[in-house]
């Protein structure tokens, strides 16, 4: 029982946690194309209620040495669900790209963090970078 105990204690602060991940068909996209890609979810060592699964892009732009972040959009990619010790869920992503959003460039890069959302624990991210190319 105290073994129970302590890996829910664990998970409260990410160790054991459950932890997510993107896969992307690929990183160069234009504007105005379809982003397709799968978002694994991996159980920790203990039961854990997911409240909500979301994917942002965001465009980091480095002007004058100060790096801003700027949040093109959030994608929201799955609602409340449990998911036990060391399961296995997959859930489909996709997203098409705005044809006005500015193209990658030195100086202007993009990328989507995917954050699982844990009821009572550290959310656990993951950062995939992408290049966004001008329309054809």
């Amino acid at each position: 029982m105290t073994t129970v105990l302590l890996r829910k204690m664990m998970s409260r602060v990410g160790v054991g946690s459950a932890h997510v991940d993107l896969i992307l068909n690929k990183s160069l996209w234009r504007q105005g194309e379809m982003i397709q890609g799968i978002v694994h979810i991996y159980g920790g060592t203990v039961e854990q209620r997911i409240e909500r699964l979301d994917v942002e892009l965001v465009q980091k732009t480095i002007e004058n040495g100060k790096e801003l972040d700027a949040i093109v959009a959030v994608i929201p990619a799955a609602g409340a669900f449990w998911i036990k010790p060391s399961e296995k869920k997959e859930i489909p992503f996709s997203y098409t790209i705005p044809e006005t959003l500015p193209p990658s460039r030195p100086g202007r890069s993009y990328r989507f963090i995917t954050r699982l959302h844990i009821e009572d624990a550290v959310d656990t991210l993951d950062f995939d970078y992408v290049q966004i190319l001008p329309k054809k």
